[in-house]
């Protein structure tokens, strides 16, 4: 019966709709709450406070978009958003889990995780190959990269891993990036006026995630020092 439902439901469906209300709610909640970390007070009570919403936002942000694909009929536009949910849930988690925990690489309680995500990362990459599509095979390479460093570095107990503090800069802050773009790329179509040239929504794409690693950069150049005290 509930195998039936597979790839099956209309965008009309309630089911549907109520996925996608979740699924919208829970993102613009996700890129509020992201801000108070980065604009407030670091290691305050309301920047773990909001750090903690912001990853059950992003972890249902990531959950009804994996539904939605699974759903609907199967699209590659709603795989490659399901990828970057799960890209960005991947982030936010292990970015938390740093901070939490005080690590600088991945728990062991983690593995699964990321071989989940490598998994993810290669499919998206090779159906990028084969379908000729740049923005699957770059998605998927950084889901893949990502994810495999962790295993690597997580089985390798010898291996320098990094300070805590900035793979929680680095990871939380990608997360968001994440968002960001995913949220330009469904929008970009009714924000450009009609007949807007091809470079614009190729910018849409890139520009979220080449101001966020600026940004990245600047903050880990501030807090590297306090990272390896």
């Amino acid at each position: 019966m509930l195998a039936a439902l597979f790839f099956a439901l209309p965008a009309a469906h309630p089911a549907v709709r109520l996925l996608l209300a979740l699924h919208i709610a829970a993102g613009t909640l996700a890129l509020l709450l992201g801000l108070v970390p980065m604009l407030g007070r670091k290691g305050s009570a309301t920047h773990m406070r909001a750090g903690r919403f912001y990853v059950a936002c992003m972890s249902t942000v990531a959950v009804s978009a994996l539904l939605l694909c699974a759903l609907q009929p199967l699209q590659m536009g709603r795989l490659f958003l399901a990828g970057i949910a799960l890209f960005s849930f991947y982030l936010t988690y292990t970015g938390w889990q740093a901070a939490r925990h005080r690590v600088g690489a991945l728990r062991p309680a983690d593995r699964p995780l990321a071989a989940v995500a490598l998994l993810v990362g290669l499919g998206m990459a090779g159906a990028g190959v084969y379908l000729h599509g740049i923005l699957f095979g770059v998605f998927g390479g950084l889901i893949s990269l990502n994810a495999g460093l962790d295993l690597r570095q997580s089985l390798r107990p010898a291996a320098v891993a990094q300070p805590w503090l900035v793979r929680h800069l680095v990871r939380m802050g990608g997360s968001y990036i994440a968002a960001v773009t995913a949220l330009v790329v469904v929008n970009l179509g009714h924000w450009l006026p009609a007949g807007a040239p091809n470079w614009l929504g190729l910018a849409g794409w890139l520009l979220p995630g080449l101001v966020g690693r600026f940004l990245i950069a600047r903050a880990v150049r501030r807090y590297r020092p306090a990272a390896q005290v």
